[in-house]
């Protein structure tokens, strides 16, 4: 006979599928038992308290619309592993039904009591299932707060350190391990941070410190800035790993890091460092290990294009790749009368360029058109009368002083 059983409806959320060797079972766990052999029956159990389920049996060999079962028995199998608890079960039916054959379906998880001490928002106990990774009771816990460690999380069990929880490689490189399964009666404390750094510029970012995109353009905004943990031994590359990495913009030959000059009153000293070299060419004098409250500063290439001067429109312009110095020119509404084009130039870093056989202009370039002196005869008309003017007053006045 098979006692009906009410179908499943819905299961909990798992990452796949539970292996029974490798689950252990605890008490809370709620199993299909399923005899097969001479007696053909199922029932559900729990697992008590105590770590036992039950052995029922059918109260008649006859079959019947509504057979009743009855307990004949508990054991014990709290700390098997679901393969072990059905091998022993298989054992104790035997006493009951010669090759009875048992199977042991786990149809719903247990959960317990897991505590999260420490720089959380809201410390406390949190009910969990096996099924569920420290990363998924933090957050239950509110999350980190803005000095909890996300590389240094200690998963106490049996009142020892069972491991290191490292979250931030769990993200960043999917290492499962970083971030274990909790168990019923773990303590997860989460120290505060030992150092941080802040990285501004052009980096993606991670989280809500990703580059915004602005809800009336749709363009990213060219720069992000955050704060990240730093580890003892980090260098550069590793943060600029955690930052989410150099956007295509990144000036990579001008970074720098600022770092607090001990004992100058909070003033900062600039140390250059060239990107290109540690992410390209793997360049460990460049690496340089960072320290707690190093700034570090990915300064955006300029994309910009400066038009001053003798223009109608000046200001700045977006860089066009091969565009030439005329084009800008155009685009700032071309000369004005007063404009001397022969002696225009591009400024680039600090070093003069002429425009006269039309250069390619490059990003970061300021387009200078100076005023003429003297252009048209209304200029030379407008400094004689300027100078004639006082002239013949100094006449009139020698002409009345000699009569």
């Amino acid at each position: 006979m098979v006692f009906g059983q009410a179908p499943v409806t819905s299961l909990e959320g798992v990452e796949g599928p539970i292996i029974s060797e490798t689950y252990v079972v605890m008490p809370g766990d709620k199993l299909l038992v399923t005899i097969s052999g001479p007696a053909a029956y199922s029932y559900e159990t729990w697992v008590t308290y105590e770590g036992k389920v039950t052995l029922n049996m059918p109260v008649s060999r006859y079959a019947s619309a509504d057979p009743a079962i009855t307990t004949v028995d508990a054991v014990r199998i709290s700390g098997l592993t679901l393969q072990q608890a059905q091998d022993s079960l298989n054992i104790e039916f035997e006493r009951y039904f010669r090759n009875a054959q048992v199977k042991l379906t786990l149809t719903r998880l247990r959960t317990g009591i897991v505590f999260v001490t420490g720089e959380v928002r809201f410390p406390g106990a949190y009910d969990a299932s096996p099924v569920e990774r420290v990363s998924q009771v933090i957050a239950k816990a509110g999350g980190l707060s803005p000095l909890g460690s996300k590389t240094n999380i200690n998963l106490n069990r049996d009142g020892k350190l069972h491991s290191i929880v490292d979250i931030e490689r769990f993200e960043n490189d999917g290492i499962l391990m970083a971030n274990p399964f909790v168990q019923s009666g773990d303590i997860i404390h989460v120290p505060a941070v030992s150092g941080l750094v802040t990285v501004k510029g052009a980096v993606f970012g991670r989280g809500e410190y990703r580059l915004r995109t602005s809800a009336l353009t749709t363009e990213k905004e060219r720069i992000s800035e955050g704060i990240y943990e730093l580890k003892t031994g980090e260098r550069v590359f590793d943060i600029i790993r955690k930052a989410g990495g150099i956007t295509p913009w990144a000036d990579l030959s001008n970074a720098y890091i600022e770092r607090l000059i001990v004992g100058g009153n909070g003033g900062r000293k600039k140390i250059r460092i060239d990107l290109h070299a540690i992410i390209f060419e793997r360049d460990s004098s460049q690496n340089i290990v960072l320290m707690n409250t190093d700034m570090l500063v990915v300064p955006p290439i300029n994309t910009l294009v400066y038009v001053e001067g003798e223009v109608s429109n000046p200001g700045p312009f977006t860089f066009t790749p091969n565009q030439r110095s005329s084009q800008y020119v155009g685009q700032a509404g071309g000369p004005t009368n007063y404009a001397y084009m022969r002696g225009s130039y591009i400024l680039r870093n600090g070093e003069k360029f002429s425009i006269r056989e039309d250069p390619v202009v490059e990003p970061g370039d300021i387009v200078m058109v100076p005023r003429a002196m003297i252009k048209w005869w209304q200029d030379y008309v407008t400094i004689v009368a300027a100078i004639g003017l006082p002239v013949a007053s100094i006449l009139v006045t020698l002409s009345v002083a000699n009569r």
